[in-house]
């Protein structure tokens, strides 16, 4: 009952209950010299919750939930820090009907300026951080020019650079050799700045393709990519009520040279605020861009390791609540499972209560003298509490048998306070 009370609390907003957890972030990003914020978009779709009020439409008006857009942190090697932001869009049935007029509406009143307002707290981020490199990574959707505006307004202080994946194809002011005009035509002309290799596994996934959903295919590999790089000024976008400054930033082309047969070449566009003119440079950058995939990793775990999408209340306010108390589990397992592999003899107690390693430890193993596990021992017995069996080939624990195990062992750890007084 109390937790039903916090839920539908209207004291407390979902900003509020994330607070605490931000400014824990904050302090993590200051022990490390680079950190990547990236930015996406991701939905909850509570359609089958035909009882819980308050819900907003989806992509069609039949399809009933909301939108939480993340500003995910981790450092340059992929340690997850915590959540700079999540905010919370809720569309009502007025709002999606007018999307006809989006493109008569300032900027401000879209929904694509939350990509600028995610730009600018990261950027509030590096000047907390002088000491800091801070970098906002965005997928195509983020490819917005009134972020390219945001960066160059901050100044000459602390300010956090960005990556983004182009999607527009831009008509350049400092080109005008024909076609190369446009800003994919001049990338492919650009100077090879050289050829870098990475290793790639097995996806299978969907696009879209005039409309339709087809299937996708790539196999495992070893890519190879001829990179290119060059100084671009692409010609500032009409805007309604202003005119924007044009403004001159770094591309990069990183392209598959060859592609199995049968298979689209892996090519990336990438724009950034961060000078390239050495094949390093570009290395350091595409390494960046591919931190954006963790936040993928984050949602995927807030719903399918979580399972926020089968919380049932009768309120769209109890429910985004929730799911920001699960937003922190989220990252927390994420957290742990990658201390957990990069650094496997480190003390579990670095990590986890006395109480919670002592008591799963006494539970599992049947011995409470035993001394304190590793990090990687502990999750190990931390996933086998959550259903993993840990047999030979099962590898290591997964984010759902760790949710689920993490729920155990806070349970033991409260028994453990009870019986001795810890």
């Amino acid at each position: 009952m109390a937790a039903y009370r916090l839920l539908n609390c209207d004291d407390y907003s979902p900003d509020a209950l994330i607070a605490p957890h931000r400014q824990a972030t904050v302090q993590r990003c200051a022990g490390h010299a680079c950190v990547a914020v990236s930015q996406d978009t991701t939905e909850f779709d509570f359609s089958h919750m035909k009882e819980t009020e308050g819900l907003g439409p989806l992509n069609e008006e039949t399809r009933r939930g909301f939108y939480m857009h993340s500003l995910y942190v981790v450092s340059e090697q992929g340690l997850p820090l915590g959540l700079l932001d999540a905010g919370i869009m809720l569309r009502d049935d007025k709002t999606f009907r007018s999307a006809a007029t989006r493109k008569q509406r300032p900027i401000e009143e879209k929904e694509s300026h939350r990509w600028v307002e995610g730009y600018l707290k990261t950027l509030d981020l590096a000047r907390r951080l002088p000491e800091c490199e801070v970098f906002s990574i965005s997928d195509r959707e983020g490819d917005i020019f009134e972020v390219y505006q945001a960066w160059q307004e901050a100044g000459d202080g602390p300010r956090a650079e960005w990556i983004i994946r182009a999607n527009q194809d831009r008509a350049l002011t400092n080109v005008v050799d024909g076609d190369a005009s446009k800003l994919f035509a001049a990338l492919e002309a650009a100077p090879i700045l050289g050829e870098i290799e990475f290793e790639v596994r097995a996806r299978k996934g969907t696009k879209k393709v005039k409309g339709n959903t087809v299937a996708t295919h790539r196999s495992a590999r070893t890519v190879h990519q001829v990179v290119r790089a060059m100084k671009i000024t692409p010609r500032p976008p009409a805007r309604k009520g202003g005119k924007l400054k044009e403004i001159s930033v770094w591309a990069i082309l990183a392209e598959e040279t060859h592609p199995p047969a049968g298979e689209e070449p892996i090519r990336w566009l990438l724009l950034t605020s961060k000078e390239v003119t050495t094949l390093e440079e570009a290395r350091r950058i595409l390494n960046l861009y591919m931190r954006r995939w963790d936040i993928e990793v984050f949602h995927r775990v807030l719903k399918t390791g979580c399972r926020v999408e089968r919380i049932q209340l009768k309120t769209a306010q109890a429910v985004i609540h929730a799911i920001m108390i699960y937003s922190v589990i989220a990252w927390r397992i994420l957290y742990l499972t990658h201390l957990g592999r990069q650094c496997p003899d480190l003390p579990c107690g670095c990590v986890f209560e006395e109480a919670e390693w002592k008591s799963a430890c006494a539970v599992v193993k049947r011995k409470p003298e035993a001394g304190e596990p590793s990090l990687s021992e502990f999750i190990r017995i931390v996933g086998k509490l959550g259903g993993h069996l840990g047999r030979k080939n099962d590898g290591a624990p997964g984010p759902q048998s760790i949710w689920q195990g993490l729920t155990r062992v806070r349970d033991f750890a409260c028994a453990w306070h009870a019986f001795y007084g810890e």
